[in-house]
């Protein structure tokens, strides 16, 4: 069925919502067992999952979100938002924002290799690995970014009370890089009216791998009653590794081990006021990456050069938060630090070894004044600063050579990239005609001053390079309150991203595909035009969302690959048209809940720098974008009910399954497998206690969900998992 078809549909099943109202690429065959781990830096797919517009055990009629900086019920917000809510994300063994990806319309894994190290894009906005963030990410009230990196968060999804995902552009409150849309991390709340904790461990299987093992704790202590209180919380990963080394036939060499330290202090000194603080410690190890190699032989002369190869990602936030509510409004501010290290080494092409460490601190604060009168006008006006540095060593030496001799050997390139910037915002709404219209329009202006001192150490260059970039960004929305339980919306937004540095050598290797560019990239920008409406139909049963958008994308920052160097240029236009779904059944069936979402996407470079294509025939006019499947979906039902057959103890049931349509590497035009992910879970719960057992990928399913030939990789959805779980409530 084509887009306009596949269009029409969703446009009927909008107008069907409002009647029932008012009336009440072919496959990638399978890589060749047993599985090989490659030499280089690598993605794997997005691992389990489904999904629903709200968490499973949750009525949308009760769901608030924060989406527009202000607490809404999810029903109310004129935008396509999700909240996955706790038991969603333990139904669905989501250990990573990453892990999100099958729950969320139109989004993709773009790379992963390994839980910190990864990519994710929504609603077609890909460009690659390289350049600044196109999903925003916060963590409550702090926001992560990785200048010149597309890094999720690498924070297990730990002691967290929901997940909210705007899809869409959302630059006028989140900033720069929220392109495609955010997701915003909400992270449980101390209580200080009571102590209470949790214990769960958690052991399992990996087919064709080994053991795994998962334990976290969580505990809450109220220091004051009804005014101080810490809630403390910490996990410890061991997952086993399921890709074998070629040079020496030993087994399941990509093992992975993560820690998660949590503090969370709150304070609330008088009805009106509260202080949040927190310290997050992660510290994410892996061996090698999740990176396999295409077509080794087994035995094979190897291409290891005896080099252990591995992934570490840690990250330390700090934040503080305080929340005023004043005769005014509620006066928002949060400062936060970030100290984020990348570092990764990595055989290439059997003599060249990629040896890599990228440290980055991040100092932001904001403060925002928003309304909390329940008359007609509403308003938000605030101000954002961020000031920071990633300090990058990239060292290509051959292997067998250290890194202070890769000057005479190779290219190594040290120096910090760093970035200043600061922007002020403001949205206000108005109700019209008995509440039935509401009008908002915002507006964001931003600066962003870039830039880098980068020694190239083989020839003893020294790059420098600045630039200043400016960008004023609006929203327009209306929506129409057809009914107490039923809205149509319209939003109109723009999404922007920061120009990027490059080095001069990654300039030079472009230069040799006849590409132009420079050391600086020109900022990109997008708007998007969506219709959309939102319903609560039979009794508040069932919750209905739907849109549909096309996105104009000017001025891409594209990635793509030359002689081992990435380069970034400036590639062109797109189009990108779409269209989402999303539906939660609370069945006449006691404690039976069914959910689906799904996305069409359907995108296409209108405009691209006739060398580029020349250079990389799969960027040119009439082509899809790379790494956007042009379907995605997801349906899950959850069950839960107290059983007489158990004693009166409560019984659960959840199944998921999800599909994501193949999708096209950038460089060679390949195309990935269709991933289908099957999750399942069965559990039985006391007062103060639960034990489960599940499985992860249960159809096993190790098509390639990233194809890249160009660095002879390919990545999979992990292995098949099996396991128990046991949780103690105290």
């Amino acid at each position: 069925m084509g887009y306009r078809s596949r269009v029409m549909a969703s446009v009927s099943v909008m107008a069907l919502a409002a009647f029932a109202t008012t009336a009440s690429a072919a496959d990638t065959p399978k890589p060749a067992a047993p599985v090989q781990i490659a030499q280089a830096t690598g993605a794997t797919g997005q691992s389990s999952a489904p999904a629903a517009a709200a968490s499973a055990e949750e009525d949308a009629e009760k769901v608030t979100v924060t989406a527009q900086k202000r607490s809404q019920k999810l029903k109310d917000v004129p935008l396509p938002v999700q909240s996955i809510g706790k038991k969603q994300l333990d139904n669905t063994g989501a250990g990573s924002v990453a892990d999100l990806v099958t729950q969320i319309p139109g989004a993709s894994v773009v790379s992963k290799s390994t839980p910190g190290f990864e990519t994710v894009q929504i609603r077609g906005i890909s460009s690659g690995t390289t350049g600044d963030g196109l999903v925003g990410y916060y963590i409550d009230e702090t926001p992560f970014g990785i200048p010149n990196l597309q890094l999720s968060p690498p924070a297990r999804l730990l002691d967290v009370s929901r997940v909210e995902v705007i899809r869409g552009p959302s630059g006028t409150l989140y900033g720069q890089g929220s392109m495609g849309g955010t997701i915003k991390v909400i992270t449980a709340t101390p209580d200080s009216s009571s102590f209470f904790g949790t214990l769960r461990g958690e052991v399992s299987t990996t087919d064709g791998g080994g053991t795994n093992y998962y334990t976290d704790a969580v505990v809450n202590i109220p220091i004051a009653k009804d005014e101080f209180a810490v809630r403390l919380s910490g996990s410890f990963e061991s997952l086993s590794g399921f890709a074998e080394l070629p040079l020496t036939g030993e087994k399941n060499v990509n093992d992975f081990k993560g820690k998660n330290l949590r503090a969370v202090a709150l304070w609330t000194p008088s009805d009106d006021v509260s202080i949040t603080g927190m310290y997050w410690h992660i510290d994410n190890a892996q061996d090698f990456s999740n990176g396999l190699a295409i077509g080794l032989p087994v035995p094979s002369i190897g291409n290891t050069g005896g080099v252990q190869a591995f992934t570490d990602v840690k990250m330390d936030l700090y934040s503080a938060t305080l929340n005023w509510n004043t005769n005014i409004g509620t006066l928002t501010a949060n400062t936060s630090y970030i100290d984020h290290t990348l570092d990764f080494e990595a055989p290439l092409f059997g003599f060249i070894n990629n040896d890599s460490k990228f440290d980055t601190t991040s100092f932001t604060q904001e403060i925002r004044l928003a309304s909390n009168s329940e008359g007609p006008v509403n308003w938000l006006v605030g101000g954002f600063y961020r000031d920071a540095t990633i300090d990058s060593d990239i060292c290509l030496p051959f292997i067998g050579f250290p890194c202070s001799l890769a000057s005479f050997l190779n290219f190594n390139i040290v120096g910090p990239l760093d970035t200043t910037s600061w922007s002020i915002f403001g949205e206000g709404s108005i109700k019209l005609f008995d509440d039935k219209v509401e009008v908002l329009a915002g507006l964001r202006y931003f600066e962003d001053e870039r830039g880098g001192r980068t020694l190239n150490r083989a020839t003893l260059v020294l790059d420098q390079g600045s630039s200043s970039i400016s960008s004023w960004n609006p929203r327009f929305n209306v929506k129409w309150n057809v009914e107490e339980n039923g809205n149509i919306y319209v939003n109109v937004a723009k999404g922007f991203r920061s120009g990027t540095l490059q080095t001069q050598a990654q300039a030079d290797a472009s230069t040799l595909l006849g590409v132009p560019t420079s050391t600086q990239i020109a900022p990109d920008n997008l708007w998007t035009y969506e219709l959309g409406t939102k319903w609560q139909l039979f009794a508040n049963s069932l919750f209905l969302e739907a849109s549909i958008y096309q996105t104009k994308w000017k001025d891409i920052q594209t990635q793509f690959t030359t002689a081992a160097v990435v380069s970034v240029a400036n590639a062109g236009d797109a189009t990108i048209n779409g269209a989402d779904i999303g539906l939660q059944w609370r069945t006449p069936v006691e404690g039976l809940q069914v959910q689906f979402v799904g996305s069409i996407l359907e995108t296409e470079f209108d405009r691209v720098t006739p060398a580029l294509s020349i250079a990389v025939p799969t960027i040119a006019v009439g082509k899809p974008l790379p790494n956007v499947p042009e379907n995605n979906y997801t349906i899950s039902a959850s069950y839960s009910k107290a059983q007489d057959w158990l004693g009166g103890l409560t019984g659960s049931l959840y199944a998921g399954y999800a599909f994501r349509n193949s999708q096209i590497d950038a460089s060679t035009g390949a195309v990935s497998g269709k991933l289908n992910d099957l999750t399942l879970r069965a559990g039985v719960e006391g007062d103060i206690w639960k034990f489960e057992v599940f499985m992860q990928n249960a159809l096993n399913d190790d098509d390639p969900a990233v194809l890249t030939p160009a660095s002879a990789t390919y990545q999979i959805m992990y292995p098949r998992r099996t396991g128990m779980m046991l949780t103690v409530d105290f």
